[in-house]
């Protein structure tokens, strides 16, 4: 009789606690998750945004198109995304990450040595160059840069002091 009433009340103990953690996990799934990248999708530019786990972390993956501030941007979604770290996929060709990645050393350099008139002027020259319009901006957490030609578009946030909020695209 005592092993049966143990018995029962274990069963409607871990019948309670898988109610509880699933209700949790819907919870944090379709509300909190769900409110996040609603919110995201009312911002210009982005076209849809996931909540995704790599490596045991979560990333808010925003999908983008023809952002036209990206430091605007930029900041919306850091206060959508809270902790989270956020990563952009855009509409890039393997013409405008060769352009990217020629703009890398001055991008670096002005980071360490805080040249970023010089910086600036270099990163346009290389743009016009290519026949790339760039959009270049920047505050004291990061430089915005984004480079467009024709429907391609490249947008890439260098962070100035490495917080960890963009990843790489």
């Amino acid at each position: 009789m005592m092993k049966q009433r143990i018995a029962r009340v274990s069963l409607i103990g871990m019948l309670i606690f898988g109610l509880l953690l699933g209700g949790q996990i819907l919870y944090k799934n379709n509300w909190t998750n769900g409110q996040l990248v609603k919110d995201s999708r009312q911002i210009s530019g982005v076209l849809s945004a996931q909540v995704v786990t790599e490596n045991g972390q979560q990333i808010l993956e925003v999908k983008v198109d023809h952002v036209q501030n990206l430091k605007k941007v930029g900041e919306q979604l850091e206060n959508i995304a809270g902790q989270r770290p956020i990563r952009f996929n855009d509409q890039r060709t393997p013409e405008l990450e060769k352009v990217l990645a020629q703009m890398e050393f001055p991008l670096q350099e002005s980071v360490a040595r805080g040249n970023f008139t010089e910086m600036q002027q270099k990163l346009q020259e290389l743009a016009d160059q290519a026949g790339v319009t760039l959009e270049l901006s920047m505050d004291n957490e990061g430089i915005y840069l984004n480079l467009t030609k024709g429907q391609a578009q490249l947008v890439e946030v260098i962070e100035r002091h490495a917080q960890g909020k963009f990843l790489e695209s």
